[in-house]
């Protein structure tokens, strides 16, 4: 079946399920296309866009699954509410959206999951159940900022043994002085 019917019959699907039936007037809001130079899916807000080649690696309920991600980023306007934050740090931004609305989908697929079911690739998280965008970007952030910090401390110790390392090969290789 070619992927532009797939497509299809997840959006009939979706607004035909008794969980997602609300989010009908998203899924017909905009284009959905099927594309050839897209790695997995995206939208701008409005527009959705699914990897051709990604798409065939999905069954029907993961497509479905991607296809309520998609629309659930336009539905809460994660383009809009937090373009600021997009902007400041879009792989951050884009990893604490992407939580929230796998966690819907989730949610969801506990219910059905014949109906839907999140890709294993889909970011999905237990500690973020309910959670809101912005509680989940602060928690990324001070795990980001932590890691950093070990990191930096890291490297320094690294640096710090490799500095002690070359002193003592120098020390060993220079000339000894026996003048007492």
């Amino acid at each position: 079946m070619e992927q532009e019917t797939r497509l299809k019959k997840a959006h009939i699907a979706l607004m035909k399920h008794k969980d997602t039936a609300l989010y009908s007037g998203v899924v017909l809001m905009g284009t959905s296309k099927v594309i050839d130079n897209c790695p997995t899916a995206y939208t701008d807000g409005v527009n959705k866009r699914y990897g051709r080649k990604f798409m065939e690696g999905l069954s029907d309920p993961e497509l479905t699954a991607l296809v309520l991600h998609e629309n659930l980023h336009v539905a809460l306007n994660h383009m809009g509410r937090f373009k600021q934050k997009f902007e400041e740090n879009p792989q951050l931004m884009n990893v604490a959206a992407d939580y929230v609305v796998n966690d819907i989908i989730v949610s969801i697929s506990n219910n059905d999951s014949n109906f839907i079911k999140l890709p294993e690739c889909g970011l999905y998280e237990a500690k973020y159940h309910n959670w809101s965008v912005n509680e989940v970007y602060k928690d990324l952030k001070k795990q980001q900022e932590e890691q950093s910090k070990y990191v930096s401390a890291l490297e320094r110790a690294v640096l710090q043994m490799a500095s002690v390392q070359r002193l003592a090969r120098q020390q060993r290789h220079a000339p000894h002085n026996n003048n007492r």
